[in-house]
């Protein structure tokens, strides 16, 4: 049985305070024992960065560094004003061999002050001995181009603090009470790789580079409060809280508002999220126009992205196809130069009218697929251009599965429709950028080896496709479909694994689930002290973060078993 006072410390914990049952004023265990030099620290519920707030921070600090940069001039000119005196006292003094000595004797022993310390013990030795050492400049101005590095340190901050409102907010834990705002996560590295609209936003920068203008920045006092935890963990640092503009997001709609319901014009639309296995919704959203809408130009600009040449109307053109390509192989092999062999691939793409009638009419059945050298040369090497290099990949797969289709009447058109939505939504990232060669070339391979699976599946077992602009659309993911998306996301390519495989696999997760218990039972303490108000939150989750890394992801749950599990004890005492 526990005693009044622990059932009274219980009662005024952390856990009660989430549930609102105490008053808001003093509700996380979220203390910060270190505040900023001009003011106390801010308490937010779910700060974030809005465009608005990108654009204040921008104003605030181009005003601090231009004061500050002001005063550096000041300080530097008083500093340059006293060496001047210095030199003029120098000039013409002959210093003896004790004199000389006793300054290097006293250089030697100073060398490792700050420069406004050494500034200091300068004057001291010169209003003593006279003018004979000069002082170092203290500070640097800051240049224009730190307030890139600035800029982009906001924008990582505000990607944490994102993740910091979604860990809050999970439905486990429902943290909406208002905490100190947390220390900025600095990866150097993390910052080389980050991209905007698939641009690198410091392409020509290293970790040194990072390092010089994050000091540059600290010396300024636009950053503050350094933290260094090892070279594996991130460096924790503060923004100056007179230049960030911040707006605090404050309890999520959901819990805010409760069930509302909402307006079509109030959804996002997500593209094919209408898409079921009904005949009419497949027919209405994803059959194409035909005839001369089909194939009329989507662009005025006729020439596009591309590394082929014009071709004259009628013109004959080097066929690729399996009953064409007898010298196809002597050609790649002849060719003297990567420029000669991607010339060659280029000229091998078909017409897209072309190729969907040689598919209709079976021409290309035993047709084999290029070589994966050959591509693997071209995807690292060549010089095709990557609109060209995604077509041959298309054609390729195409004309590989045109065997599928034998006991088929299938019209040109269907394989022209398939074409063409594979040419605008096939081989993309989940931006729509088009994917790099090299990372299209492994999803080409896999396609041929699905394709492969499939034609064993259909010598096998009689199996019959659908016609190409259904078999080949990719919205079609469903069982139902009788599609290649379905094949692509379902079929088994890799072989059967053998039982020296199976026990290393089997070895391998009894690791894992031994990692797991062994993290779980060290998180556990320390949640527990969270839910007591024994510590901070942000502390609780980096020590979780960095000792415990198999539990990281379940830390919102194990908080919510935790707290039920004080509650139970509670009632049952």
């Amino acid at each position: 049985m526990s005693s009044p006072k622990s059932i009274g410390n219980i009662l005024n914990n952390t856990i009660l305070k989430l549930n609102g049952l105490q008053p808001p004023t003093a509700n996380l265990p979220e203390r910060s024992n270190e505040n900023t030099p001009e003011t106390s620290p801010q308490e937010f519920i779910h700060p974030i960065l809005t465009p608005e707030d990108f654009k204040q921070t921008k104003i605030n600090y181009n005003k601090y560094i231009e004061a500050y940069n002001k005063k550096v001039d000041l300080d530097n000119f008083k500093i340059n004003t006293y060496n001047t005196k210095v030199i003029a006292a120098c000039r013409n003094l002959k210093k003896s061999k004790d004199v000389r000595m006793r300054e290097l004797i006293w250089k030697e022993a100073n060398k490792e002050m700050d420069p406004e310390t050494y500034n200091e013990e300068v004057e001291k030795y010169n209003d003593k001995y006279g003018y004979h050492i000069r002082k170092k400049v203290t500070r640097q101005k800051v240049k224009p181009a730190t307030r890139e590095y600035f800029m982009a340190f906001l924008w990582e901050y505000n990607a944490q603090l994102y993740k910091r409102k979604e860990f809050r907010t999970n439905p486990h834990l429902q943290i909406n009470v208002p905490g100190s705002l947390p220390k900025y996560e600095l990866y150097p590295n993390k910052i080389l790789e980050s991209e905007y609209e698939g641009a690198k936003n410091l392409s020509t920068s290293t970790v040194e580079t990072i390092r010089n203008h994050r000091e540059r920045l600290e010396e300024a006092g636009v950053l503050w409060g350094y933290e260094y935890h090892g070279s594996t963990r991130a460096l924790k640092i503060a923004f100056n809280a007179d230049i960030l503009s911040i707006t605090d997001n404050g309890k999520p709609k959901s819990a805010r508002n409760g069930a509302q319901t909402l307006r079509e014009e109030q959804t996002k639309k997500v593209r094919h999220n209408n898409v079921s296995s009904s005949e009419p919704e497949l027919v209405n959203n994803k059959y194409r126009q035909k005839g001369v809408v089909a194939n009329a130009p989507t662009s005025l600009n006729c020439t596009g992205s591309s590394t082929r040449t014009p071709k004259k109307q009628g013109e004959k053109k080097i066929d690729a196809g399996a009953s064409k390509r007898e010298n196809q192989e002597k050609k790649f092999a002849g060719a003297k130069s990567q420029n000669e062999l991607s010339q060659i691939l280029i000229t091998s793409l078909e017409d897209k009218n072309d190729l969907a009638r040689q598919l209709a009419q079976l021409e290309h059945k035993d047709y084999k697929p290029l070589d994966i050298a050959i591509a693997r040369q071209e995807a690292y090497y060549g010089t095709m251009h990557p609109k060209d290099f995604k077509e041959l990949a298309i054609q390729d797969t195409f004309k590989f599965s045109n065997s599928l289709f034998e006991t088929l009447d299938v019209h040109p058109g269907s394989w022209n429709n398939a074409y063409k939505i594979w040419l605008r939504e096939m081989f993309k990232n989940f931006n729509g950028q088009q994917l790099k060669k090299d990372v299209l070339l492994e999803r080409w391979q896999k396609m041929i080896d699905v394709l492969r699976a499939v034609k064993r599946q259909q010598s096998k077992k009689g199996w019959i496709p659908s016609y190409p602009s259904r078999y080949f659309d990719p919205v079609r993911t469903e069982k139902c479909h009788n599609s290649f998306a379905y094949a692509y996301k379902n079929f088994r390519i890799d072989e059967p694994e053998t039982s020296d495989a199976e026990y290393q696999k089997r070895k391998i997760n009894a690791n894992r689930s031994k990692r797991w218990n062994t993290d779980l039972e060290k998180a556990r303490p320390k949640i527990r002290q969270f839910l007591r108000g024994k510590l901070d939150l942000q502390k609780m989750m980096d020590y979780v973060k960095y000792n415990c890394p198999e539990v990281y992801k379940a830390l919102p749950k194990l908080i919510a078993q935790e707290k039920e599990q004080l509650f139970k004890n509670l009632t049952l005492n």
